[in-house]
């Protein structure tokens, strides 16, 4: 969308006023004064009438009698204050009216003008309301663009859905204060058009999650589908409707739709113009969100494909660095590491044995144990891996989990022989999952360990071999979750399917 940000609260061009007085000839009298200053005058000869012809048009003033029958002025100033805020309001009294003047006054009246009524006073009162009310525009036209701006940064940090669509709903909630607000975005390689969210004055409302349809699809059928999801447009008032269509790159990608109540005041063009420049920042940003998701899924296939390549070189290691991923991921929830640390942990884990790839068969598949000199080489596969995945520019944060997923806390460990806190906690955690793998899986040269045997070797070597406070906590999640130890059962494709499934970070 092509939105001049100095277009979205521009100020109209003359000014519109409303005349309300049951006195014809002062009506009269106002109107064609204030036309001829170049104001655009319509007239009411009581509240009822400018009730009704305040819904089916905007005004920036409107000055009023204060007694008139049917409605009243200070009937009127209520209603004003409730429906239209940004109104301004100028009062006619009579004499003996300065009481009801000064209730006037507390309604929002700007001020009041004593019949009969004087020329150059009602051209000077006008004209200085009409001055403070375009300042007080200025002013708001400054403070949306840095409301835009605030915004556009809000958004922009994360390149995670939930998150975005948690701050948008916040900032336009708190912004426009709708009865209901609901955000849709079009998922094309699904050929879906899911609800993101739907609040309402009443909370999160119940209703259809995902629509199916083609991967291209028009404005009016996105729009027509958004309905579908949350029930109905919620009012038949269009005037208490408002949103648009989310667009990038010339295509339509959802909806933004918000709603008011009858006693609320009508989304006024500035407000809509408002709501189009952030269904723009909106679209940009949700569609790169989805975009990166799409492109993490299908690395995190991809490396869990390189993975199971490395592990069916051994048939008794199939399936090992899917295990090891799980342990280490659910561990890293445990201690309440940030999302972007329990994704490098997940990638990590998945190609923590890739440098193996350059151990050959006769060592890697040896039936029995290893000579010291095979020992030496089988040694070597962490500082392999790490070079491989060196050259891999988006990999490089996993280079020294997987290089140092052998070093051990007391310095034992190799290749580099670190110790206690020179080991990285991401480095530690996985070090703790591939351990107790290993130990509860068959081996060419051993059967598999049972479960509770292999936590009792890590109890014993807290605080030597691995982190005391992590071990303690991978026990304590054994005792949690009765899962855990099911995880060695698990099929090579259900879990592959399941680290696909999960790979949107924990909170």
């Amino acid at each position: 969308m092509n939105q001049r940000l100095d277009d979205t609260v521009s100020l109209p061009s003359p000014f519109r006023l409303l005349v309300v007085e049951d006195d014809t000839n002062v009506r009269n009298f106002c109107a064609r004064l204030l036309r001829f200053k170049g104001y655009i005058v319509e007239t009411a000869m009581n509240g009822c009438v400018a009730v009704e012809l305040l819904h089916k048009d905007r005004y920036d003033l409107v000055l009023t009698d204060l007694q008139m029958p049917e409605m009243g002025g200070i009937e009127l100033l209520q209603h004003l204050l409730e429906a239209y805020p940004d109104t301004d309001k100028v009062v006619f009294t009579g004499h003996g009216e300065v009481e009801t003047a000064r209730q006037a006054l507390k309604l929002g009246a700007f001020d009041y003008l004593t019949k009969p009524v004087d020329a150059d006073d009602l051209e000077r009162t006008i004209r200085q309301c009409l001055e403070l009310r375009q300042i007080r525009q200025e002013k708001e036209q400054l403070s949306d663009l840095v409301v835009m701006y605030q915004f556009g940064q809000a958004i922009g940090n994360s390149l995670d859905i939930e998150t975005q669509v948690s701050q948008i709903t916040a900032f336009l909630w708190k912004r426009f204060t709708p009865e209901s607000l609901s955000l849709s975005m079009l998922y094309p390689e699904d050929g879906e058009l899911r609800l993101l969210t739907y609040k309402t004055d009443q909370g999160d409302r119940s209703c259809l999650y995902e629509l199916s349809c083609g991967a291209i699809c028009n404005e009016e059928q996105i729009a027509q589908m958004h309905m579908q999801l949350i029930g109905g447009p919620g009012t038949n008032e269009l005037s208490l409707t408002a949103g648009a269509v989310l667009r990038t790159h010339d295509h339509p990608i959802g909806c933004l739709h918000l709603t008011r109540k009858a006693t609320q005041p009508a989304f006024d063009a500035n407000e809509r113009k408002l709501l189009s420049v952030f269904a723009a920042q909106i679209a940009a940003s949700l569609d790169n969100a989805r975009l990166y998701k799409q492109l993490r899924d299908q690395n995190l296939e991809t490396i869990a494909a390189l993975a199971a390549a490395i592990d069916a070189r051994d048939p008794y290691t199939m399936g090992h660095s899917e295990k090891v991923t799980g342990y280490a991921v659910q561990l890293a929830n445990k201690l309440g590491l940030p999302a972007e640390r329990i994704e490098l942990i997940r990638y990590a884990g998945l190609l923590h044995d890739i440098g193996k790839i350059g151990i050959s068969d006769n060592i890697l598949l040896k039936p029995g144990g290893l000579s010291d000199d095979e020992y030496e080489i089988m040694k070597c596969h962490p500082v392999i891996g790490a070079s491989i995945i060196q050259k891999v520019c988006a990999l490089r944060e996993t280079v020294p989990i997987i290089e140092g997923h052998h070093e051990r806390i007391d310095g034992s460990g190799y290749p580099h022989k670190l110790q206690g806190k020179q080991i990285s906690l991401e480095t530690r955690i996985l070090s703790i999952a591939d351990a107790f793998d290993a130990m509860t899986s068959n081996r060419s040269y051993r059967p598999a360990m049972d479960i509770q045997a292999a936590l009792q070797i890590l109890q014993q070597g807290r605080g030597t071999e691995w982190d005391a406070q992590l071990v303690d906590l991978f026990l304590e999640l054994f005792q949690e979750d009765a899962t855990l130890g099911q995880m060695a059962e698990v099929s090579f494709v259900d879990t592959i399917s399941r680290l696909v499934r999960e790979s949107v970070p924990v909170r």
